[in-house]
């Protein structure tokens, strides 16, 4: 299996395309992604390890539903291609919710200790900062969600791929070295993380949809990585990726 980790500017550009042409060309299985990311998005940040726990079931639930259809041309194999992840996914979604419940925890013990510095912090800020300091706000939150698809959608991304190709943890972590260490990788997904401004804007969350798009990306990213070829249905015989090589 041919494995391309030195990507040009191109194939970062085929990786948006083949992902657009999939939404354009599957509406149904868009439909239901983007009913998955509403019922993350309704999950109250009180619960902030139970969302975080959501945005895990909701990157692996659409790798599993993007491979499948992508590999077999249908869904018919979608329930054991998640019974085969789930080795994957199980563990990542419990980690993910237990560290989010702990550093719920040390959160609000900081901002308890900080409240009493409010009304003084507050009355410190000017209004001519107000402007510019937003502007730099905006940026920082944009570079920050660019960071998280990188660092962490994607390399959960790749995990799956890699049971699914059956690649070693070593092979894996090369490969995503590979990929981190290439400006391009960064700058391919500052497209997705321009949802960030618009959330603000409009006063709406749009988290889910970035980690919705950033793991689809992912997905179609790893395709050109690791050469697979789309299948049409007739083609299609099993039901993993490391049995449809």
């Amino acid at each position: 299996m041919h494995i391309n980790t030195k990507l040009e500017k191109q194939d970062y550009i085929n990786a948006y395309k083949n992902m657009f042409a999939f939404v354009v060309k599957r509406p149904v299985i868009m439909a239901f992604a983007l009913m998955s990311c509403f019922l993350v998005t309704t999950i109250p940040f009180a619960m902030f390890p139970v969302k975080m726990a959501g945005f895990a079931a909701l990157v692996a639930l659409m790798v599993c539903l993007v491979t499948t259809h992508y590999r077999t041309g249908s869904l018919e194999t979608l329930i054991q291609e998640l019974q085969f992840q789930q080795r994957i996914y199980l563990p990542a979604i419990v980690a993910v919710a237990s560290l989010s419940w702990l550093g719920f925890m040390v959160a609000e013990f900081i901002v308890s200790l900080l409240n009493e510095n409010t009304v003084a912090a507050q009355s410190a800020i000017q209004a001519s900062q107000a402007e510019p300091l937003y502007s730099t706000t905006l940026l920082a939150a944009v570079i920050a969600a660019a960071l998280i698809c990188v660092a962490q959608v994607m390399p959960f991304v790749l995990a799956l791929f890699c049971h699914g190709l059956d690649i070693s943890k070593g092979q894996g972590e090369n490969i995503w070295w590979a990929l981190i260490t290439n400006l391009r990788t960064f700058a391919a997904f500052v497209p997705i993380a321009q949802l960030v401004p618009i959330a603000v804007v409009f006063s709406v969350d749009l988290t889910a949809l970035i980690v919705l798009f950033g793991g689809m990306y992912s997905t179609f990213l790893l395709f050109i990585v690791f050469n697979i070829e789309p299948k049409t249905a007739e083609k299609a015989s099993s039901l993993t990726l490391i049995e449809q090589l």
